[in-house]
């Protein structure tokens, strides 16, 4: 193995939000802005809504009146889903998943089945086309060049069918569906979402999670994905994350980025696709089950929770809004530009519903540029490595085989510490403000990862990087890495099969992380894996006292502390040894046909 430090590189969400190095200034202009071909009403500043007096991270308020009351477009629905309207003729798409059921509704509000299980689909072209299963749990659509309604089915093995928008209403002979085949094999994706540009670029997101659900047994960890293939018909992987259910992706409105969203860790983020590098940002609010997205013009996004919440975000300011909520749930919603309403589905009444914008009101565009927002796509270089090695590290350095007393000529402490990685830590900690009074809190800490690019899968096998922990609590309570025999699983991750490894000694609490982003915030993720507490550290190397480590007990108890160096020491009393990585780049799928 190659010595050195492969550390990918990813945006951490941070656990406080002092330690967020980029804060929206005060002053900023209101979230909705008067339209420019529409007279302007009195209107109360309730209405007008603006948000410079507002904490950015706040952002459950109670909604501004912005729009009229809602109408119904589409009712007695059995699991309304996906929406998507047509913006020439006033048309709307419902998928009715339960019902297997794409309707259209007409401006006058008739209502047209226009595909369902019935509706001829096939795979491949001319004399060699078959006809496969009919339509199965549509969920996700998008309206692309010529009125093709791009379909995803959401369950295992679900498909990308096209369908021709203009095909008469109850006709099933004309009325064809066409598989587009995606180059995964043996896929047990369930696809949530879709979306097409006029360029041919399409995007689907979904996850593994309703296979593994279905089979208990398996042992397998689901995963999410977001695929994307490009102008020239080539498909890619942007995402791929084990217990990642991606449940919305769409192209904003040039092209060049991605917006999605997972329901699991309710993540809100962007990918760039200027690059075939993994370049991206998360927002740093964390949604409820997010299920909808529709990216405006201005480069703005609304977020649907399934809870019955409809947001505004500001990507390039990073600011959220609420601007509508009702009892029921929300699993799509879509911008109808034209007539100025916003269109969504609620499953729990099972209606698609309208509600159009106040005249005299438009959303706001983004304060600046999507290009201007500081992705994240790799490592950056920290130099907090001394000359000598610390005294705390020396026993543990001794145990593993690198005496630093007496190899200091040979092989210096600091070209060993970046030679392997090294990260370690001494320090204080302080409970932070506003905590429930905690017994018998935590008042120092001592750390060491070694090797942390050991971390992860290599060849099926799940590694563990070298690592020591212990813990002194105000009442002189001291607790310890130990060693305990765990149930560990192994396998391919992109197979997504994994079997137990059973018989196996674990030291913990484990590193399970050990990361640091652009900006020199280092993130170290210790599981205890319910015997012990699970430690979770955000690492300034620029200022170190403004580190902070939150611990979770394993009855669920939650305590954030402030990290700071031991009195008197200096900055480089840590060690971290972090080397820059070139960024991530797409996984280029490879055609069933090639495959042996």
């Amino acid at each position: 193995m190659k010595l050195g430090c492969p550390m990918n590189g990813m945006r951490n969400r941070w656990f406080a939000a002092g330690l967020r190095a980029w804060l929206v200034a005060a002053g900023m202009s209101g979230l909705f802005a008067a339209s420019a071909d529409a007279a302007k009403p009195q209107l109360s500043e309730d209405v007008l809504a603006t948000i410079s007096n507002l904490n950015p991270q706040v952002t459950d308020q109670p909604p501004p009146d912005i729009f009229l009351s809602p109408t119904v477009v589409a009712s007695k629905l059995k699991s309304p889903d996906g929406l998507v309207c047509d913006p020439a003729s006033g048309d709307v798409y419902v998928a009715d998943e339960e019902a297997v059921a794409i309707y259209r509704i007409k401006p006058n509000g008739r209502r047209e089945l226009m595909f369902d299980a019935t509706t001829p689909i096939f795979d491949g072209q001319g004399k060699a086309r078959k006809r496969q299963e009919g339509l199965r749990s549509p969920e996700g659509m998008a309206l692309g060049p010529g009125r093709m309604l791009y379909v995803v089915e959401d369950v295992p093995g679900g498909r990308l069918i096209v369908f021709d928008a203009e095909a008469q209403p109850n006709q099933p002979a004309a009325a064809r569906g066409q598989n587009i085949p995606i180059p995964i094999a043996n896929s047990q994706f369930a696809r949530e979402s879709g979306d097409v540009r006029a360029t041919g670029e399409l995007l689907v997101a979904g996850s593994t999670a309703e296979a593994v659900a279905q089979d208990e047994e398996s042992g397998d960890l689901f995963r999410g994905a977001v695929l994307y293939r490009d102008g020239r018909g080539d498909w890619w992987v942007l995402l791929n994350h084990v217990l990642a259910s991606y449940s919305a992706a769409c192209f904003s409105r040039d092209g060049n980025y991605v917006f999605f969203a997972c329901e699991i860790s309710g993540a809100l983020g962007i990918l760039d696709l200027q690059t075939q590098v993994v370049r991206t940002f998360i927002a740093e609010k964390a949604f409820r089950s997010p299920e909808g997205l529709c990216a405006l013009p201005g480069d703005v996004v609304l977020v649907a929770e399934e809870g019955g919440k409809v947001y505004w975000w500001d990507p390039t300011s990073d600011t959220v809004q609420l601007i509508y909520q009702n009892s029921g749930t929300i699993e799509s919603v879509c911008w109808d530009a034209p007539r100025r309403r916003l269109l969504l589905t609620d499953d729990q009444a099972g209606q698609a519903l309208a509600l159009e914008m106040k005249q005299g009101l438009a959303f706001r565009r983004a304060m600046a540029l999507v290009d201007g927002i500081q992705f994240d796509q790799g490592s950056a270089i920290v130099d907090m490595v001394p000359a000598r090695c610390p005294s705390y590290l020396k026993d543990v350095l001794k145990m593993g085989g690198y005496d630093a007393e007496r190899f200091q000529d040979k092989l210096s402490f600091r070209d060993f510490a970046k030679r392997y990685c090294l990260v370690a830590v001494d320090a204080e900690t302080r409970l932070l403000p506003g905590q429930e009074s905690v017994e018998d809190p935590i008042a120092h800490i001592q750390f060491v990862v070694l090797a942390p690019y050991l971390i992860g899968f290599d060849e099926g096998q799940l590694l563990w990087a070298s690592s020591g922990f212990t813990v002194l609590t105000q009442s002189g309570q001291l607790l310890k890495t130990e060693l305990v025999k765990r149930q560990v699983i192994k396998g391919r991750l992109l197979e997504n099969r994994f079997a137990s490894a059973d018989g196996q000694s674990i030291a913990l609490p484990i590193p399970f992380t050990a990361r640091i982003n652009a900006e020199g915030l280092v993130t170290v993720h210790f599981l205890g894996m319910g015997v012990m507490p699970d430690y979770s550290l955000v690492l300034d190397s620029a200022v170190p006292n403004n580190s902070v480590m939150v611990v979770v007990q394993p009855d669920g108890i939650v305590q954030q502390y402030q990290v700071r160096l031991p009195d008197k020491k200096r900055r480089n009393h840590w060690v971290i040894a972090l080397e820059h990585k070139e960024p991530e780049t797409w996984k280029k799928l490879t055609p069933e046909k090639e495959e042996k």
